[in-house]
């Protein structure tokens, strides 16, 4: 369940999600609609994981390995936590797939312009040099960290300058989303979870210590939620940051229109107003297509993908743009 980092291959999709709705009378063949999350998930979720913790690298991620899961970590590359798992933060960790975000270099505060540059930018130019696989040019999470009043004395302004700067991309304020601190039990964790399903939202839930370190989430709570959150996990896009930024402003940016459509092929476009420099991440589609397809083939430019029929339509990821999207039947479904 790890999600890669954004594409522009067209994705197989297939099965059926929570949200999945089947075909009815009235939908005509054709009738295409974006799906509210990531491959018609009821809900989309983030693991957040504050300061660079030692127990990140320790407890957290070899238990989100386990599972197939994915963690957005805020970093503070200019701290003796980062230092002491140095080589992990540097390889491990990127090349895992897990996200690095942007919690300033030293988590000491910021009382100038000046010192934004250092804390702030600093941040982002590390990450950038920690993940040099993937583009310069790109989104990151931010998370302010949480310090004393007279310790964060920047104005909104230069905040807000400093965001835009480094193409910072704010997460919910931390309100009731911490663990150990509004969130203490499994159960209250899960019931959030619950709540987003029933809501169809993006929930995140913040960690600091995983089993020690500080604000600690003891192990047994920690692996509770986990596998509870595992049973839900056909419920859940269970993500990061970014990707979920970039799929709802997206989602919301994009108008899918039907074209023509027979009992051998079916056209749609996809178009979307955000900056793809930025925004680039394929939208999941839900097409109702003709009662005797059993599978179908989706091309879209040089991308393809074969994705099955389920209660009258066919789910698949594509990238907003200029491209043509076709689906048309498996011919070769048959004979598997």
């Amino acid at each position: 369940m790890r999600s890669a980092s954004p594409a522009c291959s067209l994705t197989l999709a297939i099965g059926l999600s929570a949200m999945a709705m089947p075909a009815s009378a009235a939908d005509a063949v054709g009738a295409t609609r974006i799906a509210h999350w990531k491959d018609d998930r009821a809900a989309a979720l983030v693991l957040m994981f504050d300061d660079s913790c030692q127990s990140d690298v320790k407890n957290a991620i070899p238990e989100l390995t386990k599972r197939g899961f994915t963690g957005t970590f805020y970093i503070n590359p200019g701290s003796g936590h980062f230092a002491a798992q140095k080589s992990a933060w540097e390889k491990d960790i990127p090349a895992a797939g897990f996200e690095l975000a942007n919690h300033t270099m030293t988590h000491k505060g910021v009382k100038s312009v000046a010192e934004a540059e250092a804390e702030i930018g600093g941040c982002t130019e590390a990450i950038h040099q920690l993940t040099p696989k993937l583009p310069w040019l790109r989104l990151v999470s931010w998370g302010q960290p949480g310090v004393p009043a007279e310790a964060w004395t920047l104005s909104k302004s230069d905040l807000d300058a400093q965001l835009a700067k480094n193409h910072l991309v704010s997460r919910p304020d931390f309100g009731d989303h911490g663990a150990m601190i509004t969130l203490k039990t499994a159960d209250d964790m899960l019931k959030r979870v619950d709540k987003a399903i029933a809501t169809h939202i993006f929930e995140c839930i913040v960690f600091h210590g995983v089993g020690e370190d500080w604000i600690i989430t003891p192990m047994p709570i920690f692996i509770e939620f986990l596998d509870g959150l595992a049973k839900r996990s056909d419920q859940v896009w269970i993500t990061n940051h970014i990707p979920v930024h970039q799929y709802a402003t997206e989602r919301d940016a994009a108008t899918v229109k039907p074209g023509a459509s027979s009992a051998a092929k079916i056209t749609v476009t996809l178009s979307c107003t955000a900056d793809p420099v930025f925004y680039d991440l394929p939208l999941t589609l839900v097409t109702t297509v003709p009662e005797s397809w059993k599978a179908c083939v989706i091309t879209q430019g040089k991308r393809h993908a074969q994705a099955t029929v389920t209660m009258g339509t066919v789910r698949y990821d594509a990238l907003p743009g200029s491209d043509l999207i076709v689906i048309e039947p498996d011919s070769t479904a048959k004979k598997k």
